[in-house]
């Protein structure tokens, strides 16, 4: 089974260029068997992305590529942060079925509605209050997993991985991408 659980559509914007139509159509020519939409922050694509997949033999999965911090109630500024604390990380939220779409959109609605600080965030609680049936991928080098380590900070690493792992267990991942322009050279 070959599929993408990260991609852009033009709904992240300024990060997505394609349709969720032409992210299908071009996941059916190159053989994938799934295809998720995880756009920036919302899930304004899905119903596109849904429609579109019945014309193709991808299987459609729905997510997010969330804004994720430790405490939604943070409302420091930047500067008002130390320099490995970010106001936001990205992470991959992905729905098994129907009750992980429902908590998935619940996570959404949050984010709008109570997490908003420069983006729409969510935190460690408010993701383990909504956790049942989905799939968390650890995120990009904007992951806080990935921040952590390139910050040095491998105990943290360590213990926000250790807590994916616990509320997530098999269905938490480490997402891995080349990002090394040095290794570039493949492409």
């Amino acid at each position: 089974m070959y599929h993408n659980h990260h991609s852009h559509s033009y709904y992240s914007l300024l990060d997505g260029f394609s349709s969720p139509e032409e992210l299908l159509k071009r996941a059916e020519e190159v053989g994938m068997t799934a295809l998720s939409i995880t756009d920036h922050g919302t899930l304004s694509g899905h119903r596109d992305f849904l429609i579109a997949a019945k014309d193709t033999k991808v299987k459609p999965i729905l997510g997010l590529e969330a804004y994720f911090t430790t405490d939604i109630s943070d409302k420091r500024s930047k500067k008002d942060r130390g320099e490995e604390e970010q106001i936001y990380n990205h992470l991959i939220v992905l729905a098994k079925n129907e009750n992980g779409l429902q908590n998935l959109s619940k996570l959404s609605e949050i984010a709008w509605n109570d997490g908003f600080f420069s983006k729409p965030r969510i935190d460690f609680k408010t993701l383990e209050n909504y956790s049942s049936d989905l799939v968390i991928v650890s995120g990009c080098m904007n992951g806080i997993i990935a921040k952590a380590i390139q910050n040095g900070n491998m105990e943290k690493a360590i213990e926000y991985t250790d807590w994916f792992k616990q509320v997530f267990k098999d269905d938490f991942y480490m997402e891995l991408q080349p990002h090394n322009p040095l290794y570039r050279d493949w492409e």
